[in-house]
């Protein structure tokens, strides 16, 4: 892949779930897998759901990054810009050594 077609940076986060010490509920927090993640991002289109009764609008997007061992489908890719994509699923190239193909969706993320 030609490096100028890596026009976005972001950060690869994992999720993480511990136990809150005094109510023992589940808190979620996003530390940093990876930073400075250059990635070419397209948009592939996108729907309208319902989501806390709000219309809440959904985009689908394909995140094309160089491989990186690790990567999972409970991580996402925050752009610098703050626009957060959840990974639905991870398609390596057809040698598995050279990109990722990050199938995601923005736009209705948890956060």
């Amino acid at each position: 892949m030609r490096a100028g077609k890596l026009r976005h940076v972001g950060t690869l986060q994992s999720r993480v779930e511990t136990p809150d010490p005094s109510t023992g509920a589940l808190v979620v927090t996003w530390p940093t897998f990876e930073a400075d993640v250059r990635a070419d991002i397209r948009f592939l289109g996108g729907l309208e759901t319902l989501k806390a009764d709000a219309v809440t609008a959904i985009s689908k997007a394909s995140i094309r990054i160089r491989y990186r061992p690790g990567v999972v489908e409970t991580m996402r890719f925050v752009e610098t810009d703050g626009k957060t994509f959840d990974i639905n699923n991870i398609s390596p190239d057809d040698t598995g050594r050279r990109w990722l193909d990050l199938a995601c969706t923005t736009g209705a993320n948890q956060g």
